[in-house]
């Protein structure tokens, strides 16, 4: 006779309400990314364009800006699409991480001062982690140094209805044998 062990006795294995609860709160989020989506859509600017402003690539860019200097401007207007991985929505500045396919990384510069105060106020209520944005602008060097887009135009390149995986999280042992 064989002794079944309940899964909350397994080391790593989440519970049942635990479970729910990641469903549930996966349920919600997609719901209001739904409501975005519609919002994209009703306004006429579209939730997946056919078409996006890239002008090159963050690769070509790391490679052509390998180490500009702190506040450093280029006068160099690009327009450039990638995955948002990292948003930091303050104030009059926000602050959005984009990846390209190969991994490598940008950061975009939305301000209040060159894109004005509607344009900053749908970044904030439209634009999610795991988005594809386009975004065109100057090339510079931040404050502290990170090359950056100072975006003087953006858009929604693909909206994401699910929220990112989290890639730190444990496998459960029921994901593990699957």
């Amino acid at each position: 006779m064989t002794e079944t062990t309940p899964d909350s006795a397994v080391p790593g294995a989440a519970s049942d309400e635990t479970v729910a609860a990641e469903l549930a709160e996966a349920h919600e989020q997609k719901a209001v990314r739904l409501e975005k989506r519609q919002r994209l859509i009703d306004s006429g600017a579209g939730a997946y364009p056919v078409g996006v402003g890239v002008t090159t690539t963050i690769p070509a860019l790391r490679q052509k800006y390998p180490a500009l200097e702190a506040d450093a401007t280029t006068g160099d207007i690009v327009g450039i699409a990638g995955r948002v991985v990292h948003l930091r929505n303050t104030g009059k500045l926000c602050f959005a991480s984009l990846q390209s396919g190969d991994g490598s990384r940008i950061q975009a510069m939305v301000s209040l001062a060159v894109v004005g105060d509607e344009s900053l106020q749908a970044w904030k209520d439209l634009v999610d982690l795991g988005d594809h944005v386009s975004v065109t602008g100057q090339v510079i060097a931040s404050r502290r140094g990170e090359l950056s887009i100072m975006v003087t135009a953006w858009q929604i390149a693909a909206k994401a209805l699910l929220p990112l995986p989290n890639l730190h999280s444990e496998l459960s042992e029921e994901s593990r044998v699957r």
